[in-house]
């Protein structure tokens, strides 16, 4: 891993380099000189051979795309039909919210509108419940606070639980939150609920002031678990034995997760099992908490991560909402509703608000639908034209990985690497990611080997977006000449604002001691070195563009325009037609998984 140096500056686009004798300055427009850097390494020559060439994509480049562009030729259509009904599931005429709901990218409600609220503010609702889930396809939706205005995966503004992941006729509760500002947690409780139209009871409150106490179930605890990194119940329980030989595995676990609902430890839970633990390193500073119950189970918690009550946010809607990814669905029923301590009355429609909650439409969305290259839109620049679009995380087997690049002639690490322009980051749904920058084409597109995880790729210099759910999207400086050899060094939080920014990207392969990034981002800077092991592996560059990560994930909206980057070729590559790709529509949405 490299060092890392994290500062500021002020960051203005860049216009044009010169080489004065040995240096090389990059003048900065709008108003600021920012880089002087030796690269005495290289003789004049040498330099000269390399071309800055500016690109406005007032009309399209012509660049190459492979499955940047991917349809389904035979997309589902789907009915969706829910809101407020009547009669009640329940039979006694008291009337009801409910229907088939869809779990896809296409945003739906039924809900009431409210406050607006922040997480400094108490939330409650309680209520009955059914559902029935097809077991072919079955997939949930969400109950709780949210805003209508921000949709996507997970709604910004929101508190609530979803239903999902149906197996063997029984459905998973889940619970997220998400603050304005794009940060959010979730907790996944051993909690499920028939899918067989039988009514339970639930209660979801959220109180602002709440703090986590020092008071744990069992005080050797924090002794057996012993870190704040990542720890495997297995040693966990190694440990508890020596102290205590009664100790069983299931009251081990019940003693974790009592801590967990007290906010003393925290956990890594994937796919139906909880795997690691560790000590609550920010116990001390969380404050606000989350409660769900469901009929007479125990009650499970967590706690707002610190900072996040202090984040703007807005809270405009109680109701129903949609899972906002791809596909499936679930009919349910909701009743005897209490609000933030009113009772809603349903005998009669309360017209509450809806967004797309009956209609008719064609599911064209799924994973690996990337969908990003030349477009005519006008997110990141002055003027209609510039590159972007969808990127989706795809698994390192499936084949529908995808770039949209320029042939650059050859680049290697001994020489200076340079791009900028304008960003504009759109949506972004939990753990997507994108990559802008240089990579080997050959490289990219050749099979999978060995152990090969896919992201970064292999020959790679450049630029991430790349989440972290607690704390949002960062911009990253990404340098894998092997992918053993990467660093992904965390630059500054970049959330889906939709705000235009200048960026920028330099390697110096005279900087530091083996070669130095440095990536801005609007004013903000991160700096970071290679070491002797990069520098010497011997990548070949000879594309620049944009691609997709081959790393499971969702997706990323992002866009750019104004780029300026550096490329050494003897000619104008042949301009190429932008390809669709056309393949079935995968079941349940996601072929590989």
């Amino acid at each position: 891993m490299g060092r890392m140096i994290i500062g500021k500056m002020i960051m203005g686009k860049i216009i044009t380099w010169k080489m004065i004798s040995s240096k090389m300055i990059w003048l900065a427009g709008f108003g600021a000189v920012l880089l002087l850097s030796g690269i005495g390494w290289a003789g004049d020559r040498q330099m000269a051979e390399i071309d800055t060439i500016y690109q406005d994509f007032s009309t399209d480049p012509g660049w190459e795309g492979v499955n940047n562009r991917v349809r389904c030729d035979d997309c589902p259509i789907i009915t969706q039909d829910f809101g407020w009904r009547p009669t009640g599931h329940n039979g006694d005429g008291t009337g009801e919210i409910g229907g088939v709901i869809y779990k896809s990218t296409t945003p739906a409600y039924y809900a009431m509108p409210i406050g607006p609220f922040s997480f400094k503010d108490k939330l409650s609702a309680s209520g009955k419940m059914a559902a029935i889930a097809p077991a072919e396809e079955g997939e949930g939706f969400y109950i709780g606070f949210f805003n209508h205005a921000r949709q996507g995966w997970r709604v910004w503004s929101s508190c609530g639980f979803r239903i999902g992941d149906v197996k063997e006729g029984k459905a998973r509760f889940h619970l997220d939150y998400k603050t304005g500002q794009g940060a959010g947690a979730i907790l996944n409780p051993d909690i499920e609920i028939l899918c067989d139209g039988s009514v339970h009871r639930w209660e979801l409150i959220y109180e602002p002031e709440v703090t986590v106490g020092d008071s744990w179930p069992d005080s050797r605890l924090p002794r057996w678990i012993n870190s704040t990194s990542n720890v495997h119940e297995d040693e966990i329980f190694a440990r508890a034995q020596k102290d205590d030989a009664t100790m069983t595995r299931e009251k081990l676990h019940d003693l974790l997760l009592s801590a967990r609902d007290a906010g003393l430890v925290d956990h890594w839970y994937r796919k139906g099992s909880y795997h690691l633990w560790n000590i609550e390193k920010y116990a001390d500073r969380m404050k606000g908490r989350i409660t769900f119950r469901f009929d007479d189970q125990p009650a499970v918690s967590y706690f707002l991560l610190p900072g996040h009550a202090d984040q703007p946010s807005r809270i405009d809607r109680f109701g129903v909402y949609n899972m906002q990814m791809y596909h499936g669905s679930m009919q349910f029923f909701l009743s005897d509703l209490t609000v933030n301590g009113e009772k809603i009355e349903l005998s009669q429609d309360p017209h509450w608000d809806g967004l797309n909650n009956h209609m008719i439409y064609r599911q064209t969305d799924f994973h690996a639908r990337q969908d990003f290259g030349y477009t005519q839109t006008n997110w990141a620049g002055r003027s209609a034209g510039e590159l972007g679009g969808r990127f989706y995380g795809t698994e390192v087997l499936d084949p529908l990985h995808g770039f949209y690049a320029d042939d650059i002639g050859k680049l290697t690490l001994d020489d200076a690497i340079f791009f900028s322009g304008w960003i504009n980051f759109v949506e972004g749904a939990v753990d997507g990611r994108m990559l802008i920058g240089y990579f080997n084409r050959e490289v990219r597109l050749a099979p999978v080997q060995g152990e090969y995880k896919g992201n970064p790729p292999h020959q790679f210099i450049g630029i991430e977006v790349m989440d972290q759910t607690q704390i949002g999207y960062s911009f990253t400086a990404v340098c894998s000449p092997r992918q053993d050899l990467a660093f992904e060094e965390r630059g500054p939080i970049f959330i889906p604002d939709r705000i235009k920014r200048p960026f920028s990207f330099q390697y110096d392969p005279a900087g530091g001691e083996y070669g130095r990034i440095t990536i801005t981002l609007g004013s903000d800077t991160l700096t970071a070195d290679l070491d002797n092991k990069q520098r010497q592996v011997g990548a070949v560059f000879d594309r620049f563009g944009l691609l997709n990560p081959r790393k499971g994930g969702k997706y990323v909206d992002v866009y750019f325009d104004d780029l300026r980057y550096v490329a050494r070729r003897k000619e104008k590559p042949a301009f190429q037609k932008q390809i669709v790709v056309t393949v079935p529509y995968p079941e349940g949405g996601r072929l590989y998984k």
